[in-house]
């Protein structure tokens, strides 16, 4: 427990509004042990808010992954187990936390049973706190005759609340007595602990966190430092006791809760901005308190008071925003959809100007800066979330404006006002200013903005050195491929083939070679490069601008794969089936590099055509004219009739290691997402780096020109006619599995990743035979309807990481290591890494490493990474790539949205339908109907992702997965980055399969 409690440890408050106790919410049924909802599962959700980020999460990260390793659309990748311990946390009261045990899953939601005798249902993911087999199964099993099943709550909920009334629906005493013992005992220990502590623990901001910088730690390393006990000396009763403090403390500590049951992590703001944040909220207080007594004196007597010096800054601030607000609305109108409308000034994108002209005026104080962060606070980066006395006091200055009678004063509303203050411009994300994705320009942390500028620095004094060049193998004139799109800035990958021994008249045989860049080679893991890489995780590319893992000036001048260039190469010999006969790995130097975009490969294999797609691209603009795109040189006119034949005999081979895949259970699908860029100069695409402006007005005229490129939704499962991406897929799958196997047989410890069954699906294999297949074989086209595509999808489970490898179900690979893009994922460059520590170790002592140990029982200490620091890795590395793919969607999601918002609401452009558009449903969410959310789904005729409403007026829209509805747009609401559809009539309705 100990050693979990390391890894799995938590934090802080959840915005739980799941119903627990009386005195959380009267609106629902109750007796005095059990809760019961009041129409299904509605009690058991979040607020509406939250169910609506709940969906756009869910549908970003399932329509992001790639297609040859699709992610789940669980955010928490561990599954809780019965007899683990949990805690419950209440956010609309004060009552305090309390501990449950879980039971089991029953209709997608976790079945708990409480310490005080109650049980509740509700999402698994909600639990930010879990101590894993804290009691056998033995202890659990009696409860479960006296619980609803899952027959119950999706079919007879109405009988059982009617039972409800009538007797009491507890698990008996006796039967439940041993449990509930056992968790008031835990509860009594913890807070023994906190009593025996409390003038420390009640201290522990003051005492871990720093004057200005924000820092990081987890649950154990706090629970040491606050109770001075080693980490393998603490009971888990005293890391409760702990987190009791850091959520008493409030807005000083921060979790992420997409992630924080796995991964233990947490913030700890500087005191600087804790002191902020108080200092701000006494001034509206004082402010408060002004307004009250004022409201009830004489005119005489107001002319006589004395206001106070914080509630005089409050007045000042408010009269300054409402002058301010009137100014922007004479060029922008506000709206209730999430951002400000366009500008009324048109500025045309030419090669002299830029399409958006910035003029600012510096009006405000120290104190008016300091109520302007407090609003982004509350509204772009929500820090506030879950703290009740915080959250409800920023509304109040929107209140006082006067200027915002037609909105709710909600945090959308307070984006809004930021932008017509000109903080943050009138079509900024917020997605940037999220504190736990903490981007480099954040301004979320000094030392990170320290570290980007010491890297800056860098550039014309680096201290790069090759530690691989006496081992690098000099691939000569052999020709490498590097296939990318024009426009590409840094080439991590390209791809070589020549003929290995084969008889005559035997079967042909090739070395297949696919060259990486080597950036890993020129820096170790603690050089200020290789911080920041590990710190972003990934390379973050938004239509609006990347945020680098690497600094550009080291991957263009350096490490991007080119002619004279290093790389770490993953060989594959191959039969004409493709299956794999012989691996190795070498460190290399190439001195011929083609690079190819898609199309002219296809040219080149004489697949052209088939690049046609059956549906023709439709292009959306919006702004003005698009600048034209800057055509790199081509060297297609330097292939020759011989490279030509090594390009047809890889694209071959990449067709038989896709049946290789295939009969290995491996998954295909292909998503085809929009493509959405951006201009605010003529220069390139992107706009020009920006923050927020905190020292009064900023006046922002035009708007970028935004132009979407897509297709018309189809079946992701609709076999693909791309012949260049099965090939480029298909030589990056065989270099993860090269260097998975070769580190396999060495007892290399690295980050690898494979699969792993959610607890709750039918098994893949058995879901194939029953389900899909039959329901294939009524297909006219023999494919694979969607709705049962996607439910295949979820019986595969999640990606997991580990420290060795294990089988890949979802790609169809025993052994899978992401080492093909160095120069913008922290995973593959720790691959680079150990595997650069072994070749130079069997160079030094000349003998192979392979063995059939495993990792515990050799000496691996020449490697950078040791499994047990890999491990903590880990923890982190998976939740924020998660993160990452999320995030890019989102950004994907709101241009798509602004795009939308000006056409629809604006008139910008016409969109390629009329008045209705045909909506595919892809959610399944049976709970949906019940609180009030809609629907995920595409809308097919833009193939970009949409919420059909369930309710039209006083009509319940009984919507089902793989059903296609005629819609209308509702509205499109650029704060939640959704479009939402009004449903007018079914069209179709997909038969439904088992499972």
């Amino acid at each position: 427990l100990r050693r979990w409690q390391e890894v799995h440890g938590d934090e802080d408050r959840l915005l739980l509004n799941d119903n627990l106790g009386a005195d959380v919410d009267t609106s629902d049924v109750s007796n005095n042990l059990t809760r019961l909802p009041e129409n299904n599962d509605a009690a058991f959700r979040n607020t509406p808010a939250e169910q609506e980020e709940d969906e756009r999460e869910a549908t970003a990260q399932f329509t992001h992954g790639p297609s040859e390793e699709p992610n789940s659309s669980d955010i928490n990748s561990r599954f809780l187990n019965m007899g683990d311990l949990v805690e419950l946390e209440f956010n609309r009261s004060d009552t305090p936390n309390i501990v449950a045990v879980f039971v089991r899953r029953v209709a997608g939601l976790a079945q708990l049973y409480t310490m005080q005798g109650r049980w509740v249902h509700l999402m698994e993911k909600r639990v930010q706190y879990a101590i894993p087999g804290w009691v056998t199964e033995d202890m659990v099993t009696p409860l479960l005759q006296h619980l609803p099943g899952a027959e119950v709550m999706e079919t007879s909920m109405d009988e059982l609340l009617e039972q409800a009334y009538l007797k009491d629906m507890s698990v008996p005493r006796e039967v439940a007595a041993p449990l509930v013992s056992r968790m008031l005992q835990f509860d009594a220990e913890a807070k023994e602990i906190y009593r025996k502590h409390a003038s420390t623990l009640d201290n522990a901001h003051q005492l871990l966190a720093h004057e200005t910088d924000l820092r990081y730690g987890s649950l154990v390393s706090t629970a040491t430092t606050l109770l001075r006990t080693p980490a393998d000396k603490l009971p888990v009763t005293a890391l409760f006791a702990v987190r009791q403090a850091l959520t008493n403390a409030g807005f000083a500590f921060s979790i992420d809760r997409r992630s924080h049951r796995v991964t233990g992590y947490l913030q700890i703001r500087s005191k600087e901005q804790v002191r902020m944040v108080e200092q701000v909220r006494g001034w509206l207080r004082e402010w408060q308190d002004d307004l009250a007594m004022t409201a009830t004196l004489s005119e005489e007597q107001r002319r006589k008071h004395r206001t106070k010096r914080g509630a005089a800054y409050v007045y000042n601030f408010v009269n300054k925003a409402r002058a301010i607000i009137r100014k922007s609305r004479e060029d922008r109108d506000p709206t209730v959809w999430g951002t400000l409308g366009p500008s009324k000034v048109r500025i045309p994108i030419t090669p002299e100007q830029d399409c958006v002209r910035v003029t600012q005026q510096e009006t405000f104080n120290a104190q008016d800066t300091e109520l302007v962060r407090f609003i982004e606070g509350w509204s772009l980066s929500l820090l506030f979330k879950g703290l009740r006395r915080l959250i409800a006091l920023p509304p109040l200055l929107l209140q006082a404006t006067g200027m915002y009678e037609n909105h709710e004063l909600n945090a959308k509303t307070g984006m809004l006002m930021l932008q017509e203050l000109g903080t943050i411009l009138p079509y900024e994300d917020r997605l940037k200013f999220d504190s736990h994705l903490l981007l480099p320009s954040s301004q979320h942390s000094k030392p990170l903005q320290n570290l980007m500028s010491s890297l800056l620095d860098m550039s014309t004094n680096h201290d790069l050195k090759d530690s691989m060049a006496e081992l690098r193998h000099d691939w000569g004139s052999m020709p490498v491929f590097c296939i990318d799109d024009a426009s590409a800035h840094e080439i991590d990958d390209g791809f070589s083939i020549e003929p290995a021994a084969g008889g005559t008249d035997g079967p042909r045989e090739w070395w297949v070679h696919v060259h990486i860049a080597n950036p890993t080679a020129f820096f170790e893991r603690n050089h200020p490069l290789a911080k920041m890489a590990r710190h972003m995780g990934e390379s973050i590319y938004m239509p609006e601008r990347a945020y680098m893992m690497l600094p550009r000036w080291s991957t263009q001048r350096h490490f991007s794969l080119g002619s004279n260039r290093p790389c770490l190469t993953f060989s594959a010999r191959l039969d004409a089936k493709g299956r794999m006969l012989e691996h190795k790995i070498r460190s290399g130097i190439i001195r011929r590099v083609l690079r190819l975009t898609p199309k002219e490969v296809a040219v080149v294999l004489e697949k052209a055509e088939e690049m046609k797609e059956e549906h023709p691209e439709i292009t959306l603009i919006v702004g003005g004219e698009v600048p034209p795109e800057r055509q790199g040189k081509s060297a297609l006119s330097d292939v020759t009739p011989a490279m030509a034949d090594q390009l047809k005999m890889l694209h071959r081979l990449s067709e038989q290691r896709r049946g290789v895949r295939r009969a290995a259970g491996g998954l295909f699908f292909e998503t085809n997402r929009p493509e959405i860029k951006v201009w605010q100069s003529h220069k390139a695409p992107g706009l020009a780096w920006d923050q927020p402006f905190r020292k009064g007005w900023r006046r922002v005229e035009g708007d970028p020109v935004i132009q979407m490129k897509t297709r018309r939704f189809v079946n992701w499962f609709t076999p693909a006619k791309d012949p260049v991406r099965p090939l480029v897929t298909e030589m990056m799958l065989l270099a993860s599995e090269v260097a998975a196997t070769w580190c396999k047989a060495r007892a290399i410890p690295a980050v690898f990743r494979g699969s792993v069954r959610h607890p709750d699906r039918m098994p893949s294999d058995q879901f194939l035979q029953e389900v899909l297949l039959p329901a294939a074989a009524k297909d006219p086209k023999g494919e694979t309807p969607m709705h049962i595509g996607l439910r295949y999808l979820e019986t595969f489970g999640s990606t997991a990481l580990s420290t060795s490898p294990f089988k890949h179900k979802i790609v169809g690979l025993d052994a899978y290591g992401k080492v093909t893009s160095p120069l913008r994922r922290y995973g593959d460059m720790i691959l680079h890494w150990q595997i650069e520590a072994a070749l130079r170790e069997e160079a030094r002592t000349g003998r192979s490493l392979v063995t059939d140990k495993k990792v515990e029982d050799v000496d691996r200490r020449f490697l950078p990474f040791s499994a047990n620091v890999l491990n903590t890795i880990i923890v982190g590395l998976q939740p924020r790539e998660k993160m990452i793919s999320r995030s890019k969607s989102y950004s994907e999601m709101f241009w798509i949205s602004q795009l939308l918002f000006r056409a629809h609401h604006f008139g910008e452009t016409a969109l390629p339908f009329g008045k209705t558009l045909r909506a595919y449903v892809h959610d399944d969410f049976s709970g949906h109907a019940t609180f009030g959310w809609g629907l995920g789904c595409f809308i097919m005729d833009l193939n970009v992702t949409g919420t059909l409403m369930q309710e039209v007026g006083s009509q319940q829209v009984t919507a089902k997965m793989g059903d296609v509805w005629e819609c209308e747009i509702e509205q499109v609401d650029c704060y939640k980055r959704v479009v939402i559809l009004k449903a007018v009539r079914l069209l179709e309705r997909a038969e439904d399969g088992p499972g």
